[in-house]
């Protein structure tokens, strides 16, 4: 009875829903390239790691509206790192680079979204955030290890335009930021990021 109840108000909500406007419903699915820098420092492991270059994100928001043109959301994203992976000694010299493994920031987290007038937005998300490192040198892709949960932010604006009663394509700059400490002997990690994202948003 309960998830019957839960699913007529969300009909409801969807039902009420104006065209060309920000209420209701609220999904967003992002994709997009640009920068991410990474460094792991090394507490049991010999080397430290750091890479700096060419990233790729794909982002997921959803939620509802809250107040007029305000959408709260549940933020999932994940950046990932194509560029090579640095080995440094402590004292920062250079000792050998891989191009078999990638590195990827992932976040699970909740954010809020606010469109101003020509349907420019800015958004903010806060949550957990966790590292992987990923062995590509055969097809299973298996990951080497990973961080515990950490912090994470995501801080993004951008304009996006009408396609149909309820569907808007949009264009926007992301930054994004995490932290976390070691958990496989890797090392502490963070790593920040700049990517220019391509979205569909149904609101």
């Amino acid at each position: 009875m309960k998830k019957f109840i839960l699913a007529l108000l969300a009909t409801a909500a969807m039902a009420m829903a104006e065209s060309h406007t920000h209420d209701g419903f609220f999904l967003n699915l992002a994709l997009g390239f640009g920068y991410q820098g990474f460094t792991y420092d090394a507490n049991k492991a010999i080397y430290d790691m750091e890479a700096k270059g060419v990233s790729t994100e794909f982002d997921l928001k959803l939620g509802g509206c809250i107040a007029t043109n305000t959408l709260l959301h549940a933020t999932i994203l994940g950046v990932t790192n194509n560029s090579e992976i640095d080995y440094k000694t402590k004292g920062g010299k250079k000792q050998g680079s891989s191009s078999e493994e990638s590195e990827n920031l992932s976040m699970l987290g909740i954010g809020l979204t606010y469109y101003l007038p020509e349907n420019i937005f800015i958004s903010g998300s806060v949550g957990f955030a966790q590292f992987n490192l990923q062995d590509n040198s055969d097809e299973d892709k298996d990951i080497e290890g990973a961080t515990e949960k950490g912090l994470g932010v995501q801080i993004a604006a951008g304009k996006e335009w009408w396609v149909s009663d309820n569907w808007g394509l949009g264009l926007s700059v992301a930054f994004t930021y995490g932290a976390a400490e070691d958990k496989d002997d890797l090392g502490d990690a963070s790593a920040y990021g700049v990517n220019v994202m391509f979205s569909a948003t149904f609101n």
